[in-house]
């Protein structure tokens, strides 16, 4: 019988991503897990699912492969890898290694799913807020408050007249006049005007960015 040296049973194992069907997969037709993706009986990758966050992958270069797989997965991102290679013009095993990659690397940061909100009961709200004074502790302070906040689902730090512009999401136009009264009471925020602003309609809904245009040399 052979014997491993100390070296040889310390190195890894490298396994070729989408290469491999699972021998032990239930005859139910339940999906297994493989390499952090969901596997089905027939061996089909499915998504959403966290995919590799491997520090040795190398950076990606955004060829048409890559931005078509982008693409795709910002419209529909519970689209099979089976659907999506075919869609993409490549094999299973090359577009799950690419969808890998390129998660890896960040191009895709996580897989959700988006609320109907015209399914609940909601006001929306946009509202511009000008702080007191500029130095960093303050920002610290507000980020801070506003973080702990569930109706404030979103902030962006801009430039101009206001320093930050927030987005509510509200059961109603009485609980935001209360949470954002309390806001702008809270000395620690230290805000010194607001301005808001209720949605009325969304007019363009938001259906993903302009990859192709982004990506342009």
């Amino acid at each position: 019988m052979n014997t491993l040296s100390p070296a040889e049973i310390a190195r890894p194992v490298e396994l070729k991503v989408g290469s491999y069907r699972p021998s032990n997969t239930r005859s139910d037709g339940n999906l297994c897990r493989l390499g952090g993706c969901n596997v089905s009986a027939s061996g089909e990758y499915r998504y959403p699912c966290p995919l590799s966050d491997s520090k040795e992958i190398s950076s990606v270069k955004i060829d048409r492969h890559n931005l078509r797989i982008l693409q795709a997965l910002q419209t529909n991102a519970r689209i099979s890898n089976l659907n999506l290679s075919e869609q993409i013009g490549l094999s299973e095993s090359a577009c799950l290694a690419r969808v890998k990659r390129l998660t890896s690397e960040r191009y895709i940061r996580e897989f959700l799913a988006e609320i109907n909100l015209d399914k609940v009961r909601h006001a929306e709200f946009y509202v511009n807020v000008a702080l007191k004074r500029q130095d960093a502790r303050t920002s610290e302070n507000f980020r801070r408050i506003i973080s702990d906040i569930p109706q404030i689902v979103s902030c962006v730090k801009m430039s101009g007249e206001f320093d930050y512009m927030l987005r509510f999401v509200c059961p109603d136009a009485a609980d935001f006049n209360q949470v954002s009264e309390q806001l702008l009471a809270n000395e620690d925020a230290a805000i010194s005007r607001m301005t808001s602003h209720l949605v009325i309609e969304k007019t363009k809904p938001f259906t993903g960015y302009p990859l192709e245009l982004l990506f342009q040399d």
